[in-house]
């Protein structure tokens, strides 16, 4: 035991010596003072600029050294080397805030795009202390407008109209926020108004990309609609609109209006256009006799006797300095009928080269086309019937089982007994064809004094509505003079039309799927165009019933003088037999001189 005693004695001074030699060998120390920014709590940003004031992000730091008694700056820099960083605050406390708008602003003064991420990165700097980095990846928007690069305020422009295709003006801009690589669509619009107009309601044209070129022809209808005078040097401003499309709303950015000087051309149609020269036979070189083609619709039309030789178009009568020439029509863009050439004479007028005698000549100015045809006789119009249907015709109604025509009864004059209710109705240039209505807007916006007995239905087809005294009237729609008149009822015939069936009818034959009506035209006379070939066919008073058919023998034998082409087919039916050649004709039927004329 006294061993052991002393053996434990021993160890114990050892142990207290290897502890003495190991305290003198550890030093312990405490970390040297620091500014340290805290890492945050979220390293993406996405700033919306719906919340311009919300706080777009805090850092905060710890500053064991200064205690912030010299203050501290904030710096951010696009490279985490901090080569060229921009001060964007400062605090007195140990945190730092910036708003939406703030930080979208310091972001995109930093070198980033809108709606791209950009990596910048943030430091605080006290005195001669630097904290170490933090960076965040921020997605900002832009704020900048569009900037107009071309044409500036010194441009000006005289819009031609003999060159419709070649290119007017060519606008372009840049948006300076953005870069190749944005996340979001903008939408481009170019913006005209008058000068004084301001843009209060201005022509919107669609653009792709951030240019848009015009031509004339194009141009010009966005001058006039802007709302500048033909033929006169007017002020038009225009502007770029910059849209993006987002869920809390969109963007509009728009840049500085551009003020420039432009006449655009007249674009309105004349009523009639005037024909003068020698190979207008009947004019001559002289306005006492100018032939007079009316328009109606989109074309002018009308016979003419034509020789061959030289002859040109007014627009004016009296006047010639509004001539038009071959030339003119041809540069904007009209197929000639190749009876027509360029008389190559000082004035490039118009030189008929076919076979002299009588025409009808057509100038479709929404077709662009200049024709000669056999001459037409009887009414001309742009169609043998207007059709009306709707609840305010009260053998029509809603529906195309009975439609009430209104035929052609004179050049570009549609005229008949209509019975008529307070209610609303359409007028159709096609039967069963909705599609080719024609509303009362359409009517007022082309000029048409249209009778007090007809409002506007506003219904959501801006029909037309009668306001009168409920009856039948006389209803002429005449499209020269632009009138829509209510008149008494008028004596014109038995019926609104005969129907014609027959194999010798070409667009009708021996069906009721598609019969040829012959309209009233007057009192007593069914009149229209009709193509015809050798073979037999019987006029009929109802659609659809064969019971009401009236064959050769029975106007023969009420005493009526029927054409030579014309004969009795000595079929079952004793109908007609046309032996004439075939052809497209004008059939009158006179029920007051009773003659049947095929012309």
């Amino acid at each position: 035991m006294k061993i052991n005693k002393i053996s434990a004695l021993i160890l114990s001074f050892f142990l207290v010596f290897v502890a003495c030699e190991t305290e003198e060998s550890i030093e312990l120390t405490q970390p040297d003072p620091a500014l340290t920014l805290l890492e945050p709590a979220i390293s993406n940003i996405n700033l919306n600029y719906n919340f311009p004031d919300n706080e777009a992000f805090t850092i905060v730091w710890n500053d064991e050294i200064t205690s912030g008694s010299t203050g501290y700056m904030v710096e951010l820099s696009p490279d985490p080397l901090f080569e060229s960083p921009m001060v964007i605050g400062s605090s007195t406390t140990d945190r730092f805030t910036m708003t939406v708008a703030e930080f979208n602003n310091t972001v995109l003064d930093a070198g980033g795009d809108a709606f791209e991420p950009f990596a910048v990165f943030m430091r605080v700097v006290s005195g001669s202390e630097i904290s170490n980095s933090v960076s965040f990846s921020v997605s900002s928007y832009s704020v900048a407008p569009p900037v107009v690069l071309s044409p500036d305020s010194t441009f000006s422009l005289v819009l031609m109209e003999t060159t419709p295709n070649d290119e007017a003006i060519t606008i372009s801009w840049e948006d300076p926020d953005f870069g190749e690589n944005s996340s979001v669509d903008v939408i481009y619009e170019v913006q005209f108004t008058e000068t004084s107009a301001g843009f209060d309601s201005p022509v919107s044209e669609s653009a792709d990309g951030t240019s848009v070129s015009y031509t004339h022809e194009a141009f010009n209808e966005v001058v006039l609609n802007s709302g500048l005078t033909a033929e006169e040097v007017g002020s038009l401003d225009f502007r770029i609109k910059a849209t993006i499309e987002m869920d809390g709303g969109n963007m509009e950015r728009f840049s500085d209006p551009v003020t420039i000087a432009v006449t655009p051309y007249s674009v309105e149609l004349a009523p009639i256009l005037y024909v003068v020269g020698a190979g207008a036979v009947d004019a001559g070189w002289s306005w006492d006799n100018p032939i007079e083609l009316p328009l109606q619709g989109t074309k002018y039309s009308g016979n003419i006797n034509l020789i061959n030789d030289a002859f040109r178009f007014f627009t004016v009568n009296n006047d010639w300095g509004s001539g038009l020439n071959y030339p003119y029509y041809e540069a904007v863009g009209y197929t000639i009928d190749s009876n027509l050439a360029n008389a190559m004479d000082g004035d490039s007028n118009f030189q008929f080269v076919g076979t002299p005698g009588e025409y009808f000549i057509e100038i479709d100015t929404a077709a662009k086309t200049i024709t000669l045809g056999p001459p037409v006789v009887g009414p001309n119009c742009n169609f043998d019937q207007l059709w009306l249907v709707g609840a305010g015709i009260v053998d029509a109604g809603w529906s195309w089982d009975t439609p009430v025509a209104l035929p052609c009864t004179g050049n570009g004059t549609y005229s008949g007994n209509v019975a008529l209710t307070n209610d609303a109705f359409r007028f159709f240039s096609v039967n069963s064809d909705w599609g080719s209505g024609t509303n009362y807007p359409t009517y007022e916006g082309n000029g048409y004094t249209i009778d007090s007995n007809f409002t506007n239905a506003m219904d959501g087809d801006s029909n037309f509505f009668f306001n009168g005294t409920p009856g039948t009237y006389f209803l002429t729609v005449d499209d020269i003079n632009k009138t829509i008149t209510l008149g008494p009822e008028q004596l014109q015939c038995d019926f609104e039309q005969l129907w014609l069936v027959g194999a010798g009818v070409v667009d009708a034959g021996w069906s009721w799927d598609s019969p040829v009506a012959l309209p009233c035209t007057g009192a007593g006379v069914y009149s229209g165009s009709v193509a015809l070939t050798n073979d037999a066919f019987r006029f009929f008073t109802v659609n659809s019933d064969w019971g009401t058919g009236i064959n050769y023998p029975t106007y023969e034998a009420d005493g009526y003088t029927i054409d030579s082409d014309l004969t009795n087919a000595m079929d079952g039916d004793s109908n007609f037999f046309f032996n004439g050649t075939p052809g497209t004709y004008t059939v009158t039927v006179d029920t007051g001189n009773l003659t049947i004329t095929v012309e």
